[in-house]
């Protein structure tokens, strides 16, 4: 995995941290649980939020903003 969530990508060691879940083991037994369970992941944009490492498209767009700078 090496730091990304898998699902909406968002970089897990750079801020902004917020109240998101940032521990690779955490994500990736969230992550399978769903894959293994054929459960619908549901799109960031739909919901507002990662299902998996619960960012926000907020966080996910300022953390893109501030990586690319």
């Amino acid at each position: 995995m090496l730091g990304i969530c898998p699902h909406c990508k968002i970089k897990l060691k750079e801020p902004p941290f917020r109240d998101r879940e940032t521990n690779e083991v955490m994500i990736v037994m969230i992550y399978r649980h769903k894959v293994d369970a054929n459960l619908e992941i549901k799109d960031i944009h739909e919901i507002g939020y990662c299902e998996i490492c619960k960012a926000t498209e907020k966080d996910i767009e300022e953390q893109r903003v501030s990586v690319n700078c």
